[in-house]
């Protein structure tokens, strides 16, 4: 036991480091393989071909080199140790016939009988000692035998290294195995031994690792050879995919790859004709929706847009059947806008489809089994919502398709975003329209406004002796007070008048009532004559909610004299020079609101004489109506205030004083009625 735990120790070690570099190779191996080639696809396959069958060789080779290696280390420690053991019972028996060694005997028994066969044998027998030494208690040499003379001889050694315990060890450099230990174990013959046995061993595994490396040479040739065959066919549809795809690239989709295997690659290449023809096929409609696109948000006109979107939808859905709803916000319903083939869809007051898309804002799909819901699946018919932003427009409402098939993903999908862009056109051209019906509103409003001041006074007339500012101010583009001086033999009238309400129909009114007071005072002098004249031919056509008030002045120039009318008008002032204010009010109804008999009966007029530096203010309720961020209204105590304190101004700066206080007044705020002032001053 102790000599098979010695033949351990003494080959364990050599076997852990063949182990270990066997091992490191191969991790250098699979390094190299793992960095990145900038290679072609055939030769990296090719190299890593390569790569693996040398590791799987190696990795054959050196399992079986290592366990060859073992089997053989065993057979040459079991023969060298039964070399030792014959050798050491061969010196014991000599020792207990002689008692002592006797070299002559020895030396004739390793030379002439000492594993010695039949001469044709015995070139095999490889494991005769060649050199045997045996060693005292103190460590002298007391035998030493050499087959040949290139051998040292042993030399003493020290007590301490005599070898007390059967060892063995193998000389790598030397060739040579070394067994040491007692001559005999029962100390039946004293001594100790060292026995040289030759080996073979690094010869053999030399001649092994060179046969393992040529027989890898061979299978890596033919594994070359085979891996460029089958390569070259593997990677032709490779490299036909290869071909196909840099045309994609530039811009060609004309192609088709043909499928030479039925194996992984020949599903590629299937796979990409598919894709290929997908793809086409989903550029081209692309370009169809964005001609559409293109096409319909060009399109303002409200006719030929609508016109665009039953091609549109016809055209891409191949549907038999179409039908636009809008849905009408004041009636808070959807109505038909425009339909083609309404017998195969039901009538629109029974279309739940359209009805359930409008409530829910979402895409709901007709089934072929009759059901409907939001899951594009099976899908015979739809209805799509057509939103812009967060307010619905109306529904598109899509019948079955002319080869009575069900739509495909695609489909719902182009169909999904064409009704968007719809949507989006939809909205743009009712915005364009209420553009234009607002742009020629306003270009209405700018004519009526310029033919309104056209007919009011542009300057104040020069009367001598007197000193007359006035003007309006409408609330709206057009308004409807209205003011004038009309002179007529040495006779001067000054007129302000105020329609109910404001904008274009008062300003007709006012500019019907100008026309029939320059008529009438043609043929009338005196003010409440000319109003009666008036209210006799407008109360029967004005509309029951419209009338108009009045202030009619007459200025006889040569006796400073005025006679005053009022049609329901504002009070006349008068501030004298003293600061004193004279509020004049004869009785007088509204124009158009009474019957002539009855405006004629109410009607009084008023007379009165000017004194030097009298200033006479006519107004409409514009100003005395104005009101401030609180609400409260300018009224008359404040207009007769402010003009009594402002008196002393000349007639154009009080003019200007009084409409600048009513706008400090109001604070900003928007006016709230039409605003018309005329003021009078005898300079006398």
């Amino acid at each position: 036991m102790a000599a098979v735990h010695s033949r351990f120790n003494a080959f364990g070690e050599v076997s852990l480091k063949s182990k270990w570099s066997i091992r490191f190779m191969m991790e250098r191996m699979v390094q190299w393989a793992r960095v990145p080639l900038k290679l072609g696809f055939f030769k990296k396959i090719t190299v890593h071909v390569v790569v693996m069958t040398v590791l799987t060789g190696l990795t054959i080779t050196g399992t079986h080199a290592y366990r060859y290696r073992r089997e053989m280390y065993a057979l040459e420690i079991d023969t060298a140790y039964m070399v030792y053991s014959a050798l050491s019972h061969y010196l014991t028996a000599h020792h207990q016939w002689y008692s002592v060694y006797i070299r002559r005997h020895i030396d004739f028994e390793l030379q002439q009988q000492f594993m010695q066969l039949d001469p044709d044998v015995d070139h095999f027998l490889q494991h005769r000692p060649v050199q045997v030494t045996i060693y005292d208690e103190l460590g002298r040499v007391r035998y030493d035998y050499r087959d040949n003379t290139d051998r040292p001889p042993a030399a003493p050694i020290a007590p301490d290294e005599v070898p007390r315990q059967t060892t063995l060890e193998y000389l790598r450099a030397q060739g040579l195995i070394r067994v040491s230990g007692p001559v005999d174990t029962r100390d039946a013959a004293r001594g100790f031994l060292k026995v040289y046995i030759p080996t073979k061993l690094s010869q053999q595994m030399t001649q092994l690792w060179i046969t393992a490396v040529q027989i890898l040479l061979v299978v890596l040739a033919g594994t070359l050879l085979l891996s460029l065959v089958f390569s070259r066919q593997t990677l032709q549809p490779i490299r036909a995919l290869t071909q196909a795809a840099k045309k994609v690239h530039r811009g060609d989709l004309d192609q088709q790859v043909p499928v030479f295997t039925d194996d992984e690659i020949g599903e590629l290449t299937t796979t990409f004709n598919e894709m290929i023809f997908s793809l086409g096929r989903r550029l081209d409609v692309m370009h169809r929706m964005q001609e559409w696109t293109v096409r319909i948000s060009r399109q303002l006109d409200a006719d030929r847009l609508f016109d665009t979107l039953g091609e549109m939808f016809e055209r891409m859905s191949t549907a038999d059947a179409y039908r636009l709803y809008l849905y009408d916000t004041e009636g808070r319903k959807l109505a038909v806008r425009l339909e083609y083939g309404a017998a195969a869809l039901p009538p629109p007051e029974r279309d739940e489809l359209a009805q359930l898309a409008m409530r829910e804002r979402w895409t709901i799909y007709l089934k072929s089994n009759g059901s409907a819901n939001n899951e594009p699946v099976d899908v015979a018919e739809l209805a799509i919502p057509l939103l812009s932003g967060k307010h619905s427009v109306g529904v598109i409402r899509i019948g079955r398709k002319q080869d009575k098939g069900l739509y495909d993903d695609d489909t719902l999908t182009i169909l999904q975003t064409l009704a968007q862009h719809a949507s989006v056109a939809i909205d743009n051209a009712n915005l364009y329209q209420r553009l234009a019906a607002q742009e020629r509103m306003a270009q209405e409003m700018t004519l009526a406004r310029q033919i309104q001041q056209s007919m009011l006074p542009r300057a104040a007339p020069s009367l001598p002796g007197y000193a007359i500012a006035g003007g309006s101010q409408p609330a709206l583009e057009v308004g409807g007070d209205y003011f004038d001086y009309v002179q007529r033999n040495g006779y001067c009238y000054l007129l302000v008048g105020d329609v109910s309400g404001k904008g274009v129909p008062a300003a007709l009114i006012m500019s019907i009532i100008r026309a029939l007071i320059h008529t009438y005072l043609e043929f009338e002098a005196a003010p409440v004559d000319v109003l009666r004249r008036v209210n006799r031919n407008i109360s029967s056509n004005l509309d029951p909610d419209m009338f108009v008030t009045m202030s009619a002045v007459e200025l006889d120039m040569a006796h400073h004299a005025i006679r005053f009318g009022r049609a329901g008008h504002e009070p006349l002032l008068v501030v004298h020079a003293d600061g004193t204010v004279q509020q004049i009010t004869p009785p007088g109804a509204a124009l158009g609101m009474l019957d002539a008999a009855t405006f004629d009966d109410i009607m009084v007029e008023a007379s009165y004489t000017l004194q030097p530096g009298d200033t006479v203010v006519l107004y409409t309720d514009g100003i005395t109506e104005a009101q401030s961020a609180t609400e409260e209204e300018f009224g008359y105590e404040r207009l007769q205030a402010f003009v009594r304190e402002q008196r002393g101004l000349a007639v154009p700066d009080l003019y200007e004083a009084i409409r600048a206080e009513v706008r400090r007044f109001a604070e900003g705020r928007d006016q709230l009625d039409d605003i018309t002032l005329v003021v009078l001053r005898w300079l006398g």
